[in-house]
């Protein structure tokens, strides 16, 4: 009894955690850098390069599912040009947002600006690096949080061009601003949490298995498009309910239907076997037979037909 009572309060603990873990691991970033100032980084640099990778990879650490723009911009052929305003920018993931698409789709975005400076001086010259920027809710365009992090301490350039040229200067500059993102990394994670409270954990569902494997190395969840070809109505209601009823799947919803079809998105594991169980066993439910059912599955992309 003494040790049951004693177990109480950490079971306590651990539910509290893994809704914690639940509600970012089910939300999704896309981070992107700003560059329209002309003082900043330009988005074709290596600095800028560098300091994204450092940033996506802070978030996917906690456990976000984090979308990288340049991938959403093969997906979707956008193209991406140097020094665009922001509204330019928050313009094209909207766009993303009203694809049929869900795996370009997000809810919150990371919007940032990188400024060196370098300080000469009479013996040598001294370079700081400063990123700042803020948290946005796509949905709503409301600004949830604003960041900003620069190095304590200058770092030392050699003043001789010939000592150290213009690629050489680019190096420690690249260097020197993955530092600084690495340490922004851990306040950006913070002011995500705090965001991802305000809209009331977007998502939150069965995310929290994504959030440990997500720390632990093992996979993170994916996003899949499913699209049901030739279902009845009634089918279609009661397979949507089944299927967010599974303990590995989460975020369930429409994205569009049409006189024979209807799209949805979902996450799930990254590993096809379970999806199709899942998918199976519901139909075999609904008492379809599935013997005459067509399961095509790509990527993140899955399509199931009713061949009645």
């Amino acid at each position: 009894m003494l040790i049951k009572n004693l177990l109480k309060p950490l079971v306590a603990t651990l539910l509290v955690s893994t809704i914690s873990v639940n509600t970012y691991a089910a939300t999704r970033v896309v981070v992107t850098g700003e560059d329209s100032n002309p003082r900043s980084a330009e988005r074709t640099s290596e600095v800028f390069t560098r300091v994204t990778s450092v940033l996506q990879e802070s978030m996917s650490r906690k456990g976000y599912q984090v979308i990288d723009e340049d991938m959403l911009g093969v997906k979707l052929g956008f193209s991406f040009n140097s020094r665009r305003p922001k509204t330019e920018l928050i313009e094209t993931l909207q766009v993303a947002n009203q694809t049929e698409d869900a795996t370009v789709q997000s809810r919150l975005a990371v919007v940032y600006a990188i400024f060196p400076q370098v300080q000469k001086m009479s013996f040598t010259k001294k370079l700081k690096v400063r990123i700042r920027g803020n948290v946005y809710d796509l949905r709503t365009l409301s600004p949830l949080a604003e960041f900003e992090y620069s190095n304590k301490k200058a770092y030392v350039i050699p003043k001789s061009y010939g000592q150290c040229d213009a690629y050489c200067q680019d190096e420690i500059m690249g260097k020197n601003a993955r530092e600084v993102a690495r340490e922004l990394g851990d306040v950006l994670v913070k002011k995500l949490d705090i965001a991802v409270q305000k809209i009331g954990g977007a998502g939150g569902g069965n995310g929290a298995t994504g959030g440990r494997q997500a720390s632990s190395g093992i996979s993170m969840p994916v996003t899949y498009n499913l699209e049901m070809i030739r279902f009845g109505a009634r089918d279609m209601i009661m397979f949507k309910r089944e299927l967010d009823a599974m303990s590995n799947i989460s975020q369930v919803k429409m994205i569009s239907r049409g006189e024979s079809s209807k799209k949805y998105s979902f996450v799930g594991p990254s590993e096809f076997g379970p999806i199709e169980e899942h998918i199976l066993e519901i139909l075999m439910g609904l008492g379809i037979n599935i013997d005459n059912v067509r399961i095509n599955m790509n990527g993140e992309n899955v399509e199931v037909e009713n061949l009645n």
